[in-house]
């Protein structure tokens, strides 16, 4: 159960670093460059998403190595969506290239650890 409540406050902390991206690129740099931040910090968002959701399935108990498998196969599907994000938001906007990719590092980078910010000492 503690488990589940720390992925639901990494979901809602990546939901509100998206948000908050978007905003102040907004603020700062004008439309164009908030559209563009929003797409690569939310091609990462939806991957991670994805990836926090799926790892909140299974309820059953798996076998080590079927577990294994459940989460490689979970992190491949993440990567390919996030990529077919990328792919999708660059061919169909017009977009900044440096902002979509400092974006989407960005986020990348920060909801990795996430779930450790949730963690007691």
């Amino acid at each position: 159960m503690q488990q589940q409540k720390k992925s639901t406050y990494a979901l809602c902390f990546i939901l509100g670093l998206l948000l908050v991206i978007f905003c102040g690129f907004y603020v700062f740099m004008g439309s164009k460059a908030a559209w563009s931040a929003l797409a690569g910090s939310g091609a990462n968002g939806i991957g991670q998403v994805y990836f926090l959701l799926k790892m909140r399935g299974p309820r059953r108990v798996l076998a080590p190595k079927a577990a294994l498998r459940y989460f490689y196969r979970s992190e491949l599907l993440k990567i390919a969506l996030m990529l077919a994000a990328l792919v999708l938001f660059l061919s169909v906007f017009s977009l900044n290239m440096w902002i979509v990719f400092i974006t989407f590092v960005m986020v990348q980078c920060i909801s990795s650890f996430a779930p450790l910010l949730y963690t007691r000492a």
